[in-house]
């Protein structure tokens, strides 16, 4: 047989088939970040975690006639004198009504729908509400199971650490387990994202295979996914920490230096939603491709069954 009519016996051989990882396609997914979806996904975050601190803010200036904020900035407020201000304040007659409560859940919807489009987009797929809603179906038939396992059994762990006594250890409990959750979290979102792609792609070969496929889309790299999960969780969180922390350190004093921090604040908020962007584009880059070597594995499959059969 001539070499040049050998068919290669496997997709390994060509490069554009080779399975790749997730962290192959982080370079890949900078690209878009200030997209219309990307513009959207940004702003989406700054009404979700500073339009109700802003509405708080103005809600106590137009109750009060003043804003003490300059003045008191860092000092924390006790539990009981939230319960007084809920009481006695009114507050709960208004919470329904308050523009916090519709920033939040504006910023919500725009956070999600702009996502969506931006990943859908990225993979050459058309976003569909159904494919949105049915993949959230998706991921609690197979996502809530392993993944709340896996942190239940990890926060035991941090649990165990932190009460050994131990300062060392205490401080890592401390910090982990909400990091623990956080990137349990963020690992369920990473297979809704599969789920709802591959539902948007339409079925190809049965439900049953769609579920296989997105499941092992997740935990055919179980490190790689769950060092982008913790580490993005830690990074987001971490970032508006920093400001905090500059702030509670320097105290406001002064209408310029709130001025200052809320101006920090804003612009960590927009870091953190491009890098929600980030992690979106590269997980539909990875689908996208991931799909064709799985299509071609497939094809190849039903090559050999032919020749076997014939």
């Amino acid at each position: 047989m001539d070499p040049a009519e050998e068919r290669p016996t496997t997709i390994h051989a060509e490069d554009a088939l080779a399975p790749r990882d997730p962290w192959r396609f982080l370079r890949l997914g900078l690209r878009g970040g200030f997209s219309r979806w990307g513009w959207g996904l940004m702003i989406g975050w700054l009404l979700v975690l500073l339009g109700p601190v802003l509405g708080w803010a103005g809600h106590l200036r137009r109750a009060a006639g003043w804003s003490a904020l300059p003045s008191h900035w860092g000092e924390r407020i006790s539990a009981r004198d939230i319960w007084e201000l809920w009481e006695n304040g009114g507050l709960q007659h208004r919470l329904a009504n308050s523009p916090t409560v519709h920033l939040f859940g504006l910023g919500l919807v725009i956070v999600l729908w702009c996502g969506w489009r931006m990943q859908a987009e990225r993979a050459g797929l058309k976003a569909r509400l159904g494919s949105w809603l049915l993949g959230a179906l998706d991921t609690v038939l197979i996502g809530f199971l392993p993944v709340g396992l896996l942190a239940w059994l990890g926060d035991v762990v941090l649990t165990w650490l932190g009460g050994l006594g131990i300062d060392g250890l205490g401080w890592i409990a401390f910090f982990g387990r909400p990091l623990l959750w956080m990137a349990a979290v963020a690992a369920l979102n990473l297979q809704w994202w599969f789920c709802r792609l591959g539902r948007a792609a339409g079925p190809t070969r049965g439900y049953r295979a769609h579920l296989t496929d997105c499941f092992l889309r997740l935990w055919t790299h179980p490190v790689q996914w769950s060092l982008l999960s913790l580490g993005g969780a830690a990074l987001r969180s971490l970032l508006p920490f920093l400001v905090l922390v500059l702030a509670w350190r320097m105290g406001g004093g002064t209408p310029f230096r709130v001025g200052l921090f809320l101006a920090l604040q804003l612009a960590v908020t927009l870091l953190n939603g491009w890098l929600m962007g980030w992690l979106l584009r590269t997980t539909a880059l990875f689908w996208a491709h991931d799909a064709d070597v799985r299509t071609a594995r497939a094809a190849l499959k039903d090559l050999s069954r032919e020749a076997i059969a014939s």
